[in-house]
Parts: structure tokens; sequence; C-alpha cells
């Protein structure tokens, strides 16, 4: 993505740099103009200076300019000059947030510095720096939003194309499965090859839900719902017996009744599909698991404890992609799956794991008020 948005950048600095030496430029014609415009007026002024001088007058007064006449050796003869320059060595001087402008002339055969000076105006010349910084500000904000725009099509597009993929594949695949179930049953067999394509059928659909929920939960919403936990993991644990059959793990369960809590019931699936499923994969044949559901301590906790051979790194296993060594088959979405529904829905979440012992699964989920929700 960045290589496409490299000559995008550069160009939007090259504008940038172009912007801001034509404002640099504009602002010194500006400060020139002012400049030139205040010369002029104090040399119409010093011609009226000079005629009342001529004619022995009053020295006219000037709410926008100001005058101060020095001897040869800069004493202050008369002035009203707002702020002195610092010395007389100059015809003309921007000092002080003043333009000054000296001159001579002569009276009773005496030579006298005449001292003109003009405030200078900087709201001009801040108006037209603001105005093109604003215009400049604006120019490089819609070249970046170009840029930006033009360079994340293409990932938007592939984004959207690998979704309407998976969503036609996973599409298709449904159908097959359930094909395949149906035609299981209708066989009426029962023996050790159909119990295992029965558990191999049923790890293909929670493998197939937790990717199809992985693939929809960026764009569809799984809203909250009063669920029964109890009679949930009841009816997940008699779904799970089936897979655990094929290795001849047994699945027990100790639920206390009517535990309820808000949350979606397929995010709740997820969560303890993706246990139940771990718990037998990485168990011994043979093995138990034992599930539990109890209250305590103001929350209502879920437990799915297995005899397997343990987790090397507990910290690792809540990774994307991650699976421990010598298990083969899935894709490592699992507990990333149910990491994330944890943190969607404030579950507190925990792993206890001994090598060669088994691990230790534990959720903790705030119950469900009525008095609140309702």
């Amino acid at each position: 993505m960045f290589q496409n948005l490299k000559i995008p950048i550069l160009a939007t600095f090259i504008i940038m740099a172009l912007f801001i030496f034509q404002s640099y430029e504009i602002i010194n014609l500006s400060s020139k103009d002012e400049y030139s415009k205040n010369m002029f007026e104090l040399l119409e002024y010093e011609g009226k200076i000079r005629k009342a001088l001529d004619k022995n007058e009053t020295l006219p007064i000037s709410l926008t300019y100001r005058y101060g006449v020095f001897d040869l050796k800069e004493k202050q003869i008369v002035s009203n000059l707002d702020a002195r320059p610092s010395d007389l060595k100059f015809i003309t001087r921007q000092e002080n947030g003043h333009l000054f402008y000296k001159t001579y002339f002569s009276a009773d055969g005496e030579f006298y510095y005449l001292v003109l000076a003009k405030k200078q105006n900087a709201a001009r010349i801040l108006f037209v720096a603001a105005l093109t910084l604003a215009f400049a500000l604006v120019v490089v904000f819609f070249a970046l939003y170009l840029s930006f725009v033009s360079g994340i099509k293409p990932y938007k597009d592939a984004k959207k194309y690998m979704n309407n993929f998976f969503n036609d594949a996973m599409h298709e695949l449904k159908t097959p499965l359930g094909v395949i179930g149906i035609n299981l049953e209708m066989l009426g067999l029962d023996n050790k090859y159909v119990t295992r394509m029965r558990s191999a059928l049923k790890q293909m659909q929670v493998t197939y839900e937790d990717t199809e929920y992985y693939i929809k939960r960026g764009y569809i919403l799984f809203p909250p719902e009063i669920l029964n936990l109890s009679e949930f993991c009841l009816e997940r644990a008699r779904y799970m017996r089936g897979i655990a059959m094929a290795k001849n793990i047994k699945i027990y369960d100790f639920v206390e009744p009517n535990l309820q809590i808000f949350m979606s019931k397929i995010e709740a699936g997820r969560l303890i599909d993706n246990n139940l499923s771990n718990a037998v994969k990485y168990s011994r044949e043979g093995g138990i698991i034992n599930l539990r559901l109890f209250e305590k301590s103001g929350k209502i906790v879920l437990v799915v404890e297995d005899e397997g051979e343990g987790i090397k790194d507990t910290s690792k296993i809540w990774k994307r992609y991650v699976r421990d060594e010598g298990v083969q088959g899935g894709f490592g979405l699992g507990l990333n799956i149910v990491q994330s529904i944890c943190v969607k829905n404030g579950v507190e979440y925990g792993v206890k794991s001994e090598l060669g012992k088994g691990s230790v699964f534990t959720y903790k989920f705030s119950p469900y008020s009525k008095s609140l929700l309702d």
C-alpha cells in the first residue's frame, strides 16, 4: 500500500512547498507595497511641513503622521513622535513598528534634521498571510484526501472481492454438509466408521461456524439477548459428545440450573464450542472432559477442564493462527475468536495448564439483571 502512495505523497509535498514559496512571495510583495504606500504618504506630509516652515506657520498636526526636529548633534528640538529611532543615521528605516523618514531643512542659517514617522499597519499583511495559508491548507488537504482515496481503493476492492468469495464459498459448503448429515442419519447404521464420520462432520460444522463468524463479525451485528446459559451449555455438551465419541472421550457436565446472561447466542455458542472442541482435540483417547457452570461471588463461572497434554505457552494461544505443537487440523482461529467475544462482552477469561496433566479454561460472565435491562 505504501508503494502505491509514494508518488501521491511526494506530489503533495511538492505542491505544499510551491504554495509555501508562493505565499512567501505574496507576503513579501504585499509588504513592499505597504512600504511604498507609506513612503508616498510621508513625502506628501513632508511637503506640508516644509510649506509651514517656509511661512513660519505652526507645524500641521496629524493623527496618522508624527514628526520630530533635531539639531545636527541629534538633540531633540521639538517632537511628537510616539517612538524615537535609536539613531539618525538613516534616510528610511523600519523600527519599533514604525516607518521613519529623515530629511534636512535650514532655518536662520542652521541645518536641522526633520524626522517623519508613520505607524505601520500589519493587519493587511497578516490578512493576506492567513488567507494564503488557509488556501494552501485546503489544497494540501484535498490533495492528501485524493491520494488516500486512490491508494486505499485497490485494497477496499480486494477486501470486497475476498468477502464475496468467502461468502459464496461458505454458502457452497453449507449445503453439502447438511446433505452428508441427513444421509448419515438415513443409513441407520451404528458402527465405529459411521461414528467417526459423524464426529468428523460435526468437527467440520464447528470449523465452518467459526470461519463464518470470523468473516461476518466485521459487518454484521450479533445483538445480545437473554440467554439461559445453563440450558445452552447442556445443549452444546450433547452436541460435542458426538465429536468426542470418535476418540472414546467422555464429557461430563456439572451445571447449576437457570443461570442467565445477556449475550448473543451465536457468540456464546462460539465460545463454548471452541473450548469443548479444543478439549477433545488435545485430550488423549479415552480421556475425560469436565464442563462446569456455577455462580460464585456475583459472577457466573464457566470452566472447561481436560486431561490432555497441557499447553507449553499459555500467553500465545489467544493469538490468531497459533496452535499447539503436534495437533493436526484447524486454522488457529478458535481461541482468537473466543478472546474477541470475551473482550466485546466484558467476559473475564483465563487459562491454567500443566504439561502432562491438562488445561483448565475459566470464563466469568456478568449475570443478567432484569432490573437494569428491562
